[in-house]
């Protein structure tokens, strides 16, 4: 059958279909449709399968390495930076071997256009010593899905599938082959503990097994060949189908020949220089570091990265790669008429988001004189009400707000620190660091903003959920349990919508930390709108309006609450009806009172 899928979606018909039946992993764009779409293959074709998110991304790699020890072939998926959170399990699982077979699927971002980084998640697996296989094309990404499978339950070794945004979110029809679900998955487990369990020695001997088996699949890993130029371009993935577009734009067909791996590590280093032996120039294009090009022995005549030809920083797009060509003299590039950039308009938290309205009465509390340490979530743009000041990795607004905490009070004074985290950052990764805060007193406010979903990742669902994946019943972890067990003595829940409590609330905190040396817990809970519930609940007014004899034009309601439905025009505030979703928060921001309410 034919079907028109993404490369998310390929991945997840390809690890299925290849026999994949345990898929943990955690929500990060571009990674995030995979797992919802082998839940749903799940689902309709009745596979007798566990495929279910995880509360971060190492619980997701040592969930599957356990299934892989079992026999089951296995999966993992997460974003790039979601590996470096793996990366423990992740090391050791290379070592160890995995018995069933395990593919690990890390979604790469360049740009970076959603991400902290623009890592390269093929050089994590180089430096575990791991097959990473890279494709081009969504049907690509559905066939090196299944080729990762059968390599990695062959040699009894983890294989990355390194995908990108571009590959993970494009579009292709691809030729599915019909699903056979006569399942061979037998689970057991072999004990063996100088495996299993083993000790440095061991560990060694591992090693050394490791490095026989990346050998092996070294000297069988091939490259593919395409045109017939002089020129050569050595290329993997995305940048492939760039460079063929660009071949077929400008009739370069006899012009240069273009050697592609599906494979980039590990390359048959002999073979690669004897093709290369053959060439005077030779362009390097790969996305995001220099991996190919590093294992070329010799690299007098490559152009790349390493020799600073090819940008170190930045997507590899069809006009970067045109420009390249243009500099090897491949092509004379026309300039194109410049096209007038619209006007940059800053990303925004939605209309009626709670989390604007926590953020506007932690700054109504704490103004300019404290310190915002933020986290990785659609409340990062609390940085837009000046309510952030630090954005680092998940769970890193507990730890900064620890280490500013101790930094101040041991060789300053005593400083005003709020900490925002949301609720399944909080699960992620805010745990560990409250503990340590808590042991070790230090002073400092954490507002957990709850929305009851992993918003900014397409609304999956957070541990507290009465529900799974299926919506069957879980068992909900509460957030107030989880605090209070970790041993914080202030602990307050409060709706965001109710600004007036939640300011007292705050008030209160912000007293207690600076009389204390205790961090302080407040929960502020508010469904996102972004949910058909979180909307409802919202929708609070029959209609919201501006009085325009009472605006004074100030845009102190714009400035300070930030609110995209509130637009200055003809000098002053008009609300946007066409985004508004009548919730009223807005009213408290208008120092003259022209914001009204219709009931």
């Amino acid at each position: 059958m034919k079907l028109f899928l993404s490369g998310n979606e390929a991945i997840a018909f390809g690890l299925v279909e290849a026999g994949v039946r345990f898929i943990s992993g955690y929500p990060g764009t571009p990674s995030s449709e995979i797992l919802p779409t082998a839940i749903e293959l799940k689902r309709k074709y009745g596979i007798n399968a566990y495929f279910e998110w995880s509360v971060n991304e190492k619980s997701a790699m040592e969930e599957v390495t356990a299934a892989s020890y079992a026999n089951i072939k296995s999966a993992v998926t997460f974003k790039q930076v979601g590996l470096n959170v793996a990366m423990d399990p992740f090391m050791n699982t290379a070592i160890v071997g995995t018995p069933g077979g395990l593919v690990v699927v890390s979604a790469d971002d360049p740009g970076p256009h959603s991400s902290q980084t623009e890592q390269d998640s093929r050089f994590l697996a180089f430096f575990a010593k791991i097959p990473v296989l890279d494709p081009s094309t969504p049907k690509e990404a559905y066939e090196f899905s299944k080729q990762a499978v059968n390599l990695s339950k062959k040699f009894e070794i983890p294989v990355m599938l390194r995908t990108t945004t571009r590959i993970s979110h494009s579009r292709e029809d691809i030729e599915i082959d019909e699903f056979n679900f006569k399942d061979d998955t037998a689970v057991k487990f072999d004990k063996d503990t100088d495996r299993f369990a083993a000790t440095p020695h061991f560990r060694y001997l591992l090693h050394k097994t490791l490095n026989e088996k990346i050998e092996n699949i070294r000297q069988k890993n091939d490259f593919k060949e395409y045109f017939r130029g002089k020129f050569l371009v050595i290329t993997s993935g995305v940048s492939f189908a760039y460079v063929c577009d660009i071949i077929e734009q400008y009739n370069l067909e006899s012009t240069v020949k273009v050697v592609k791996f599906d494979m980039p590590y590990p390359i048959n280093f002999d073979k690669l220089q004897k093709k290369i032996d053959g060439h005077s120039d030779i362009l390097v294009i790969e996305e995001s570091y220099p991996l190919i090009e590093m294992q070329v022995k010799n690299r007098e005549n490559v152009l790349g990265r390493l020799n600073g030809f090819v940008p170190n920083e930045g997507e590899l797009t069809l006009d970067v790669i045109k420009e390249l060509f243009s500099k090897c003299g491949i092509i004379k590039e026309k300039k194109e008429k410049s096209i007038t950039a619209p006007p940059f308009k800053r990303p925004s938290l939605c209309p009626g988001c709670g989390h604007r309205s926590a953020f506007y009465a932690i700054k109504k509390v704490f103004k300019n004189r404290a310190i915002y340490t933020g986290d990785i979530g659609c409340y990062t743009l609390g940085l837009n009400l000046k309510a952030v000041d630090t954005v680092h990795c998940m769970g890193a607004s507990v730890s900064f707000a620890f280490g500013f905490d101790k930094s101040f009070s041991t060789f300053g004074s005593k400083m005003p620190i709020v900490a925002t985290i949301g609720d399944s950052t909080f699960f992620h990764s805010g745990i560990t660091p409250l503990i340590n805060a808590v042991h070790n007193r230090a002073s400092f406010l954490l507002v957990i903003l709850d929305n009851a979903t992993v918003a900014m990742t397409g609304n999956q669902k957070t541990p507290q959920d009465e529900t799974d994946s299926y919506n069957s019943t879980a068992n909900a972890v509460g957030i107030e349990n989880i605090v209070k067990g970790a041993g914080v003595e202030f602990v307050e829940t409060e709706d965001a919508y109710n600004i007036d409590s939640v300011t007292d609330i705050l008030y209160k905190a912000k007293e207690y930390i600076l009389k204390s040396n205790k961090p302080a817990v407040v929960i502020l809970k508010h469904p996102c709108v972004y949910t058909k519930e979180g909307l409802s609940e919202n929708i609070r007014f029959k209609n919201v309006f501006v009085d325009k004899d009472m605006c004074e034009g100030c845009k102190v309601c714009i400035d300070n609450f930030e609110c995209p439905s509130l637009i200055f025009k003809d000098s002053v505030v008009e609300i946007d009806q066409s985004t508004c979703i009548n919730c009223g928060q807005c009213v408290v921001s208008c120092p003259f009172g022209a914001i009204k309410v219709e009931q």
